[in-house]
C-alpha cells in the first residue's frame, strides 16, 4: 500500500512537473554527464528527455542518478531524424546549445511555447542534422577566462533559466491537463510500490 505521507509527496511532485519543457541528448559517451542530466531534469520537474545514441548508447551512471530516471519518460532513438520526427510531433521547437554569441542567450529562449533545448557531446558538440532541424541556438553568457562548461553543468543552468521562466510564464508551477495528470498519479503510486507488488 502506498502510505498518505508518500502520496502527498506524489501529489506535490506531479503539480510542479513541465511537459511543456524538454531536454534532447545526442550522442552522450560519458556516463557520469548522462546521469547529471537525468538527475538535473528530475529535480527540475522537466518529464520528458529524448536520447540520440546513433553513435554511442547512452548509459547513465546509476550511482550518480540515484533512481532518478525511472521518475521520466525516457524516448530513446538510434537515428538522430526519428528522434526530430517524434520531437517536432510532440509540438516542440528545438534550440541548440552552442557556444558562442552567434545566437540567443539562455535568457532569450522562448518558454511561451513548447520548448526542446538540444545538447551533445562535448568532444563532438551536436550533429548537423539535428542543427539544420532547429529553430535557433543559444548560448550561456561567459565573463570569466574559461569560455565554456562542462555538458552537464551547462545543461543544469539551461533547464533551470527555462523551467524558471515557464512557470513564470505560466503562473503556476506545472502545466500537465487534467488527464495527464490522472495518469502520472498512478504511475508514481504504482513505481512507489515494491517491484513484487506492482500490477503487471
Amino acid at each position: 500500500m502506498v502510505t498518505e505521507e508518500r502520496r502527498r509527496k506524489i501529489e506535490r511532485v506531479i503539480s510542479g512537473r513541465l511537459k511543456g519543457l524538454a531536454c534532447v541528448c545526442e550522442n552522450f559517451s560519458k556516463p557520469h554527464n548522462a546521469a547529471a542530466i537525468l538527475r538535473t531534469c528530475e529535480a527540475l520537474g522537466i518529464l520528458n528527455v529524448y536520447i540520440i545514441e546513433e553513435d554511442c548508447p547512452f548509459e547513465p551512471a546509476k550511482g550518480v542518478t540515484q533512481g532518478a530516471e525511472k521518475w521520466l519518460f525516457l524516448h530513446r532513438f538510434r537515428r538522430a531524424e526519428r528522434a526530430l520526427a517524434a520531437i517536432k510531433a510532440a509540438g516542440y521547437a528545438i534550440y541548440a546549445a552552442v557556444p558562442g554569441e552567434a545566437s540567443l542567450t539562455v535568457e532569450e529562449l522562448p518558454v511561451d511555447r513548447p520548448l526542446a533545448l538540444a545538447f551533445g557531446a562535448e568532444a563532438t558538440g551536436l550533429s548537423e542534422v539535428l542543427l539544420s532541424a532547429c529553430q535557433g541556438t543559444f548560448h550561456i553568457p561567459m565573463w570569466g577566462f574559461s569560455q565554456s562548461l562542462n555538458v552537464s553543468v551547462a545543461a543544469a543552468i539551461a533547464l533551470y533559466r527555462c523551467a524558471r521562466a515557464r512557470r513564470e510564464h505560466l503562473g503556476r508551477e506545472g502545466d500537465l491537463p487534467p488527464e495527464e495528470l490522472a495518469q502520472l498519479r498512478t504511475r508514481y503510486e504504482q513505481l512507489s510500490l515494491p517491484p513484487s507488488q506492482r500490477p503487471r
